[in-house]
């Protein structure tokens, strides 16, 4: 899943632009019910109507600043994911560059010795190739991993830009006809009707987001049992090279250690 954090920051910027506005608007609904109840031709019970819609349009744009508010508490973690998302990138690409740089089938130096270095230190290249080789696919798999959480970060961020979107749509046509004083039981309704819609498209973008991140969880647990697999790692450390043993390459004593082919 690609993510942006230009892209990302954008949708933040734009949720907290209509978080403003909405907020300016639900400050705004006593004037329009006001405005609205000030008509000759409006009686007490149609008033009565326009003042009980407002105080439901007051109160859902409340329960809805308060509930993306609380939800944008959250807004860094996908850049911190995406940020250490590259920063694996780069460590996997340091690691296979040392897993091709010690691979004892491309290394010259194999061929042009001899004697029993010469195997030994073959060996330790398969060992170091092997090393590195876990290190890149502990970074890769990390690095997918958080760019995949990011990813649905910015997906869920997306969705609730939508929901606001379409609320503020539907307070700002609520409120005219508030204002217009013909705003009756169906403007009311329609408010309710949009209330519940969010609700769910709240709670469904949450569920989406919850079951992704916990598959992820699952992706670094198996990653936390890979980087704690020691196979590769003799007493727990990167292997030694044990070429302290191998110094000898002279034939004063007939038995060289090594020797250039």
């Amino acid at each position: 899943m690609d993510f942006s954090i230009a892209e990302f920051e954008e949708i933040i910027s734009q949720i907290e632009n209509k978080l403003d506005g909405l907020e300016s608007t639900m400050n705004s609904v006593p004037t329009f019910v006001g405005t609205g109840t000030s008509h000759w031709w409006v009686s007490d019970a149609m008033a009565d109507v326009i003042r009980w819609t407002g105080d439901k349009i007051y109160e859902f744009c409340q329960w809805l600043l308060r509930t993306v508010r609380d939800l944008l508490e959250g807004a860094a973690a996908p850049v911190y994911m995406a940020v250490c998302a590259k920063d694996w990138f780069d460590i996997r690409g340091a690691a296979s560059q040392v897993a091709g740089n010690v691979d004892p089938n491309v290394l010259r130096s194999t061929a042009e010795w001899q004697g029993s270095a010469q195997f030994a230190y073959r060996a330790r290249a398969t060992a170091h190739n092997a090393a590195a080789k876990r290190i890149g696919d502990v970074a890769k798999d990390s690095a997918t991993a958080l760019i995949a959480s990011a990813g649905a970060g910015l997906v869920f961020y997306g969705a609730l830009l939508g929901i606001l979107v379409k609320a503020t749509i539907v307070v700002t046509t609520g409120l005219g006809g508030i204002a217009s004083g013909v705003f009756s039981w169906a403007g009311a309704a329609l408010i309710a009707g949009e209330a519940a819609s969010d609700s769910a498209s709240i709670v469904a973008a949450i569920t989406a987001l919850t079951a992704l991140l916990s598959a992820q969880a699952a992706t670094f647990a198996a990653l936390e049992t890979a980087a704690t697999d020691n196979s590769v790692w003799v007493d727990g450390k990167w292997p030694d090279s044990l070429t302290s043993g191998f110094d000898n390459g002279t034939r004063l004593d007939g038995t060289a250690e090594w020797s250039i082919r």
